[in-house]
Order: structure tokens, then sequence, then C-alpha cells
């Protein structure tokens, strides 16, 4: 081992690395190009091997990396060192993640929407009332009478729908259960089913309550808002596989099982344009849209007003003032 030793690129011709002692002496000498240099770490010493054997060492990085020029190696390094635009980086990456989840999901779900085939939605809401049908929902226990004029305003509703709002092939269908753990409700799947408990029909008889929550629960579906959810909780995977136009029995089994829709809730937007989406359905089959709003009202007595930070609906009283300006406005 030589200490002290020096090293020297000479660029006459070819380009040739020399070592020389203290003294002045040759110690070895080869072209650069027949010099290995060891990949830089840190600030560990860097190595170059000379076709003879001979090792040269030095922590001079700098004299070193204008030596070796532009290679694999020093590119690395030179990304791998920290700089202050690599924050500037590093915030892009993020911004750029974030924009992609707030605009760019929305615009690839929309496109998986219009893709989906017809027959996956009633597929869909086939697999969401077998898994309630297998869990929590029982058979109905309301008269058929009863039943039959609780259909007879849902298909008012429906008569009436736009035709641009109804997919080709779908068809709308109410379905009574007995549900005891969730109590008075009705929920709309994606295909265009709508399931209303017993105990809602026995707690809310009204034909305008009654009209005006089934037109909120049509809101729904017209406005995908249950198929939305899904793709947006399953993410990216799901609408590649969407977009590619093969599901695959993974995603198959999720889809149709139903469990995923039977565990989504609504944002607060999508439940406040579905009441908007209800008033004006209503209005414009006969029925009176101050139903929705009597219907929230009697909510506040029975549950209270379910406002909260993180709430996924808006606070009841909300939602009966702005029902009453939507009527008021029209």
């Amino acid at each position: 081992m030589v200490e002290g030793a020096r090293i020297t690129l000479s660029t006459a011709g070819e380009d040739h690395l020399t070592v020389q002692g203290t003294d002045g002496d040759l110690l070895t000498s080869a072209p650069l190009e027949k010099v290995t240099f060891s990949d830089r770490i840190g600030s560990a010493p860097r190595r170059l091997a000379f076709p003879d054997g001979s090792v040269f060492e030095t922590d001079a990085h700098e004299a070193i990396a204008l030596i070796e020029g532009d290679t694999r190696a020093s590119r690395l390094h030179a990304w791998e060192a920290f700089r202050p635009r690599l924050a500037l980086v590093l915030l892009a990456g993020v911004a750029g993640i974030w924009a992609f989840w707030r605009y760019g999901l929305d615009m690839m779900v929309a496109v998986a929407i219009a893709m989906t085939p017809a027959p996956l939605f009633g597929a869909m809401d086939a697999g969401t009332i077998q898994a309630l049908d297998r869990t929590i929902a029982g058979p109905t226990d309301l008269p058929e009478d009863e039943r039959a004029r609780i259909r007879g305003i849902f298909d008012d509703l429906i008569a009436i729908l736009p035709e641009d709002s109804i997919r080709s092939g779908q068809e709308y269908s109410l379905d009574f259960r007995s549900i005891p753990a969730i109590g008075p409700n009705a929920f709309a799947m994606p295909g265009g089913s709508v399931i209303m408990t017993d105990a809602f029909a026995e707690k809310f008889p009204e034909d305008d309550v009654i009209a005006g929550v089934l037109g909120h629960e049509i809101g729904h579906v017209v406005g995908d808002h249950g198929l939305k959810q899904v793709y947006r909780s399953l993410g990216i995977y799901v609408l590649v596989a969407l977009l590619a136009g093969d599901t695959g029995p993974i995603l198959e089994n999720i889809l149709l099982e139903g469990n995923l829709l039977l565990s989504l809730s609504f944002s607060r937007e999508k439940e406040l344009e579905a009441d908007a989406f209800g008033v004006r359905l209503v209005r414009d089959a006969g029925y009176d849209p101050v139903g929705l709003a009597a219907f929230f009202r009697r909510l506040i007595e029975i549950v209270g007003d379910d406002a909260g930070y993180r709430a996924t609906h808006p606070a009841n009283s909300a939602r009966v003032e702005r029902i009453e300006e939507l009527i008021d406005g029209e």
C-alpha cells in the first residue's frame, strides 16, 4: 500500500489514467476504459481497479466523478443526492396523486359505469338481496293490499322518469322485507331494485311521505350513486379491470356477492342530490313533496338530528330546511 499517491488523467489521444507515488515514480497506468470504478455509496472511499491488479483508493469524490464522466452509477448518485428541489419533486408527486384521486378517478368511474355490461347491474342487485336474505332480512309480513298500495305509488314515480334516466333493459322494482335490525328504512341498489322494510311502511303510511322517500331512493339509482361508491371503494383495480373488459373471478365475487353494497353509505353531497331529485319527481307525479320534509321531521323525533363531523348523512334539520327551500323555489 502506497499512501499519498496521486492519479492523473491524460486526454492527449486516448484517455489514460496514471498513478504516481509521492516521489513521482510511476506506480500503474492504463487506458481509462480498462479501469473499473466502484459504485459511489454515500461518503465511502471510491476504488479504481487497474488491469494489472493495482487498486487506487480515494475519498476525493468530486475529482473521481470528473474522471469517471457520465455513467449510470454517477447519474444514480446524482439523483439520490438530496437537493432542495427534491422537496419540490415530492410535493409535485403528492399533488399529482391527490389531483388524480380528486378528479381523474371520477372520470375513470364515469367511463367504467358507461362500459359496465347491462346484465351486471341486475346481478349486483340480486347478489345484494341474497346477502340480505342470508343475514338480517326475513319475508315481509305486510298485507298484500298494503304492498299493492305502496307499489302503486312507486309505479306512479317510475312512469314519469325521463327516458334518458333509464338504461336499456333496466327494470325498476320494489320489494318488501322484515328487517328489525335497521328499523324503518328504504334503500336502493344500482340496478333499480328498491327495498322497503315493514317497519317503514307501518311507521310512515302516508302516501306523500312514502312517495317522497321512494323518490329520494330512485334519485340514488338515476344518479348512479351506488355504483360510483362501489367503484371508488374498490379503487383502481376494479376500474382497470372494467375498462380492460375482464373483471375476473375475484372481482365478480366482490361485485355480485352483495356484501360490499350493504356496507356502503352515500356522501352528504349525494344525499342532498337525491333529496332534490325526489322533490322534483314527487311533484311531477302529483304528490306533495312536503311529505319528504315531514319524514325527516319525524326522524328528528325518533332518532335525533344525526348531525356531526363524521356523519355521512347531512343533519335531518338541514335536510328539512333544504327541501323547503327547493319547494318554495319551484
